[in-house]
């Protein structure tokens, strides 16, 4: 009964990597960001078209910052939503020209993952942790999705509504407060087009967000699923296999592993240093609009509790991977005390169990300076809550 219990959840364990593994790709492939091993002209077009539409999105937001920069609570509207257009920017930059480097990860470590599987002994290891990666996902998913929507929508169920009730002249807005170099006429065809633009980029929020920050804990779910199997495979070691053979192919995989860990750091250290300098920032932006909020509608309230929330469980996501990588690692490398090496007949196999307790466990740091770890996720929000009271300073002297 126990094993049939076991079988049916570790089945459904692998559901749920399915699943996160399809949302994943949908969202990154709508960006031009998924992993292939030849992108075509097209795929490349998506990316450098959405990098582009950023670009030029966080332009016009900051146009309206610095227009609006007599106004904290207008300028900070505009600084929120130009620095998470620079955001996407940036990230698929990066996934775009590290495509090589994020391929070869996922290509490595699918492998493994797949031969793990095989063995009804090690399914448990590398599907151990899923359900707690798929739910921060889905958390992820459901905020920024929602937060994006209601940007996008919001405008229109508002212009809807004063035609419903015969208001004159009907209130045209857009999703985003962005101030363009050209006069756009309420109801016009350039309204129309600047917002299918916006709403365009609203879709880039949405997927580039959840899919890019999430690929990230997926990347760290796997690595972490092969130093459980090094681990389980150290621990019952038997005396009869070969140890020379053994100990080749556990610091051959070891090595690999180290080696993924290095082009994820390469490829996501300028993202989590973007991402820590203005999440702090962006968060007590928001903080200062629900404390000037005087009349705002229900609806700019969810708006912005889904952005703000969003930008916590980012950080969030980065931080606790980097905390179980480390935490894994560690683990994996602690294993190799516990095989009964001091009795092993072979010199060669005591001295690579030596080295092996010697390695230090894996961690992403972010340029050499940072480490990404629990801590990052603390230090954020204590930094959002500093620039919360000096804006809140800032706002008293000025009335």
């Amino acid at each position: 009964m126990n094993s049939a219990k076991k079988i049916v959840a570790e089945e459904i364990k692998l559901q749920e990597y399915h699943g996160l593994t399809r949302l994943i790709k949908c969202y990154l492939f709508l960006c031009g960001a998924w992993p292939i091993s030849h992108p075509g002209i097209l795929y490349r077009a998506l990316s450098i078209y959405t990098i582009i539409s950023n670009l030029l999105g966080s332009i016009t937001l900051f146009r309206f910052t610095f227009a609006n920069v007599s106004s904290i609570s207008q300028a900070v509207r505009g600084f929120s939503l130009g620095s998470s257009c620079i955001s996407l920017a940036l990230k698929d930059i990066q996934l775009t020209y590290y495509m090589k480097e994020s391929y070869e990860i996922l290509t490595t470590l699918h492998n493994y993952f797949k031969e793990s599987l095989l063995d009804k002994n090690l399914r448990y290891c590398v599907l151990d942790r899923v359900t707690s990666v798929r739910r921060l996902t889905l958390i992820h998913f459901f905020i920024v999705t929602s937060g994006a929507c209601m940007f996008a929508f919001v405008p229109i169920i508002r212009i809807i509504l004063q035609t419903w009730h015969g208001v004159q002249p009907v209130k045209y807005t857009l999703p985003a407060p962005a101030l363009y170099p050209w006069k756009i006429y309420p109801g016009g065809m350039v309204y129309k087009i600047t917002y299918i633009y916006e709403m365009y980029n609203m879709l880039c929020l949405a997927t580039i967000t959840v899919g890019v920050d999430c690929l990230f804990a997926y990347y760290i779910f796997l690595i972490t699923g092969q130093f459980r199997v090094l681990s389980h495979q150290m621990v019952n070691l038997q005396s009869s296999e070969d140890h020379d053979e053994f100990i080749r192919k556990w610091v051959d995989k070891f090595l690999v592993l180290r080696q993924c860990c290095r082009k994820l750091q390469k490829m996501y250290g300028p993202i989590i240093l973007w991402q820590i300098t203005t999440n702090a920032a962006v968060i007590c932006a928001i903080l200062f609009q629900i404390s000037q909020g005087k009349g705002i509608p229900v609806a700019a309230y969810i708006q912005i509790l889904c952005y703000s929330g969003g930008k916590i469980v980012q950080t969030f996501i980065y931080s606790s991977s980097g905390t179980i990588l480390t935490e894994e690692s560690e683990l994996g490398t602690q294993s190799a005390y516990f095989c009964d090496w001091p009795d092993a007949v072979h010199h060669r196999f005591r001295t690579a169990i030596l080295i092996i307790l010697t390695q230090e466990p894996l961690k992403v740091s972010v340029a050499n300076w940072i480490i990404v770890s629990n801590e990052l996720f603390v230090m954020t929000l204590n930094a959002a809550v500093s620039y919360y009271f000096l804006l809140q300073t800032f706002e008293e002297k000025q009335s």
